[in-house]
């Protein structure tokens, strides 16, 4: 029979840990010395406790652990099956995460301003009322805010209260200039007949967001970057951007506290 220093000495697990595996069923002493409590380990023991190091080195926590010791082979095979998928998934997450660093680093300097303000994520699906029409000009848009709004209040339809505003601009020709544009609000529901308005759901969807503070002349060198940026973690972008306002115009304040958030909906080259 082995003391408890002197098994942890062997096994390289320290005397701390075999009293938590002790305590949680993992590694139980063969004997327990019932005055004064000091735990003994069989030379058997041993074995079990390399099995233990091994599949902590593997990846696995010491609840997963604890289940491998009462598993049959078949058991244990899916479970390593397992474990190796999560690792898999883990290695592909760490490799996008080294290849946005290494953008970074390239991208410091002439794009300082924004290396840390995009990121890719997934957009819930939305209910959302719509008008859409040509404009002469960007500055437009506010009366094309002011138009849905009016036919909402027509068509008693309620806005969510928490939202904010969204705006997408399909195209533009300055030749022409047509600008065509539509303004989004997010709703629970609406009437069967909403006249003048369309409804419709925007479809979950990955997209790159970033969002900045100060003026809309900022969105030529914002977007610039974002196409850099995309294209270079692999991915292309499939529909017009949304827009999102937090700050805006319909705010009263300064262009240069404007906050707005941009969506450009992806999809993977």
């Amino acid at each position: 029979m082995l003391k408890i220093g002197e098994f942890a000495a062997l096994t390289g697990i320290s005397i701390n840990m075999l009293r938590n595996y002790d305590k949680i069923g993992l590694l139980i002493p063969e004997y327990v010395d019932e005055i004064n409590s000091y735990r003994y380990y069989s030379e058997s023991q041993i074995i079990v406790a390399n099995r233990i190091q091994i599949l902590k080195e593997l990846g696995f926590a010491l609840k997963e652990i604890t289940m491998v010791s009462s598993c049959s082979d078949d058991d244990i095979r899916k479970l390593i099956e397992n474990k190796i998928l999560e690792k898999q998934k883990e290695k592909k997450r760490i490799e996008e995460q080294i290849q946005w660093m290494r953008q970074i680093i390239n991208d410091l300097g002439m794009y300082s301003d924004f290396v840390f303000s995009v990121k890719v994520t997934t957009l819930a699906s939305r209910k959302v009322v719509s008008l859409r029409a040509n404009l002469s000009k960007f500055e437009d848009e506010g009366l094309l805010w002011k138009r849905l709004e009016r036919k909402c209040i027509e068509n008693n339809i309620k806005i969510l209260i928490n939202e904010y505003s969204y705006a997408i601009t399909h195209s533009v020709d300055l030749v022409n200039n047509v600008i065509d544009t539509e303004v989004l609000r997010i709703v629970s529901e609406v009437p069967a007949e909403a006249k003048g308005l369309k409804y419709y759901e925007l479809p979950p969807s990955e997209a790159a967001v970033v969002s900045f503070k100060g003026t809309y002349s900022r969105i030529s060198d914002i977007s610039s970057y974002v196409h850099k940026y995309i294209k270079g973690m692999g991915y292309e972008i499939c529909y017009a951007p949304l827009r999102k306002y937090f700050v805006s115009p319909n705010n009263e304040c300064d262009p240069n506290d404007y906050i707005t958030e941009y969506y450009y909906p992806l999809k993977k080259i």
